[in-house]
């Protein structure tokens, strides 16, 4: 079995038991084909960043999972037809590294760690590095 990633952009009109189950259609496709949901996180209504079917905003959804190659067919059917996925994409993670950042990371964490680093520089009194000037010669 190979691991994926996969990003929906639910409708943000739909309320969040519609989005619910729209999420557990997707992953009762992913356990039917002989796979397996290792994290499903929700980041939130946001902002598009271009207009898509007359939605300037949206509901991302991330999930992390472990399927065979026959599993992505059908689920990329599924989302074709679910009328609440406004966008989806599937990628398959082929490198350990890959899979391994996948798993460990999340991205609240991800946010955090970044915060933490700018208080650790700000709290040593070291500068933010400045990006390099281009100078005319």
């Amino acid at each position: 079995m190979n691991y994926y990633e996969k990003v929906m952009i639910i409708d943000p009109n739909v309320d969040d038991s519609a989005a619910e189950d729209t999420v557990g259609k997707i992953r009762e496709v992913i356990t039917k084909q002989g796979g397996e949901v290792l994290k499903t996180e929700n980041w939130g209504r946001r902002k598009l960043a271009y207009e898509l079917n007359k939605h300037q905003k949206g509901n991302y959804i991330f999930l992390l999972f472990k399927a065979p190659p026959a599993a992505i067919s059908e689920l990329e059917r599924l989302c074709k037809v679910t009328d609440q996925v406004i966008k989806f994409m599937v990628v398959k993670l082929t490198k350990k590294k890959q899979i391994e950042a996948a798993l460990s990371a999340s991205r609240s964490g991800a946010k955090e760690a970044v915060k933490q680093s700018r208080e650790k520089t700000e709290e040593a009194g070291q500068p933010e590095p400045a990006a390099e000037e281009k100078k005319d010669v």
